[in-house]
């Protein structure tokens, strides 16, 4: 494999459309339940272990485009196959591919659940399933730009749903956040920890920097954008802790759905279901990059093309999304793979960065010994 990429013109974006996918990768599914798993380690001190995991967060991002830097025009798949070798790169590529692919599946499981459970609890789950694979289908064959123009569609018709948290602002009881900086400093990292699963997003610059036009201004704006979605993070997990007091929020399992039924329209009674049906519109960037980079990843190792790929992929997650999970079974799930995610998106992206500056510094001794 060559670990550099050929890229036509035609088929690239701005670092500003790079900034806009990390960002609307990361804000997904888990922004509907993530104060529960932060609470439950932090107390009322979670706010807190959110501003921490964005500091970490900033720092991998740095870390990740440094690496990318290093690599103008290869991704993941090229990096790893010119650091670690034709095997153990094609070994570290299929594991994410795999993990590329497992996220979305996660992804797609977990908003079929709040589907069925706030707004059509008697809705086949092949039926929409097969509709979200569907839309995401149409928009992957198209392309990186295609998925950055959807991207920016999502957000730009959506940004507006953080306006409904003044609703609950107005019964906010302050007192359940005091005192503040009551909690241990273990039981803060664990809240930050905790915070992974729904952080992640953002190794997908590992994919799409090659397909960048301005790469010098990639690091600032996604560093951007990444401020961007831990300030809304923060902002729904101030007003959840707040709005909820310790015991609620312990049994609330979706509390962002439960602060949007504060809201009160004088033409709309239940505006949660509207929330629901509007992140449709948010979870499909995420799947869209994901399985994008999935296809990307069989296309780099086996050299299939895009659409032979999800020819593969989709029916695969399809299948799959049709496993009848309980509650209990899909914690554990996102349990597990939110330990998983922990290491490949928080760990393994330092030990990438130091494994190319080693690989560097030889070849240039190398040459000069020649």
């Amino acid at each position: 494999m060559n670990p550099n990429m050929q890229v036509n013109k035609t088929n690239t974006v701005s670092a500003f459309l790079a900034a806009l996918m990390v960002h609307g990768t990361q804000l997904g599914i888990g922004v509907l339940g993530f104060q529960r798993v932060v609470a439950r380690e932090a107390g009322h001190d979670a706010w807190i272990s959110v501003a921490m995991a964005g500091v970490v967060t900033h720092l991998t991002v740095w870390v990740i485009v440094k690496t990318m830097e290093q690599y103008p025009s290869a991704d993941l798949y090229g990096i790893h196959h010119d650091v670690f070798g034709k095997w153990l790169g094609s070994c570290l590529g299929l594991v994410y591919v795999t993990y590329f692919l497992s996220t979305a599946w996660i992804i797609l499981r977990d908003y079929i659940e709040v589907v069925q459970t706030w707004v059509f609890p008697s809705l086949p789950t092949w039926i929409l399933s097969g509709i979200i694979l569907f839309l995401v289908y149409y928009t992957v064959v198209g392309g990186i730009r295609v998925i950055a123009g959807y991207t920016f569609f999502s957000i730009a018709v959506t940004i507006w749903l953080v306006c409904d948290l003044y609703f609950p602002l107005q019964y906010a009881q302050w007192e359940y956040v005091m005192p503040i900086l009551d909690t241990s400093w273990e039981k803060l990292v664990k809240g930050m920890i905790a915070m992974s699963l729904t952080s992640i997003g953002f190794e997908v610059i590992y994919t799409i920097y090659p397909y960048v036009q301005d790469k010098e201004r990639v690091g600032k704006n996604v560093q951007w954008a990444v401020l961007a979605t831990y300030g809304i993070y923060m902002l729904v997990m101030v007003v959840s802790l707040a709005f909820f007091s310790q015991g609620q929020l312990m049994r609330t399992i979706w509390a962002t759905l439960n602060l949007k039924k504060m809201v009160q329209l004088p033409i709309m009674e239940r505006f949660e279901l509207v929330g629901i049906s509007m992140w449709l519109l948010v979870i499909l960037p995420n799947m869209m990059l994901y399985l994008w980079s999935a296809a990307r990843g069989i296309k780099r190792l086996f050299g299939w093309n895009l659409r032979t790929s999800l020819f593969w992929i989709l029916p695969f997650l399809y299948l799959s999304s049709l496993m009848l999970l309980t509650r209990q079974e899909m914690n554990v799930l996102n349990d597990i793979f939110a330990k998983i995610s922990l290491y490949l998106a928080y760990v393994y992206p330092y030990i990438l960065y130091l494994a190319v500056l080693i690989k560097q510094r030889t070849s240039r001794a190398k040459e000069r010994g020649v």
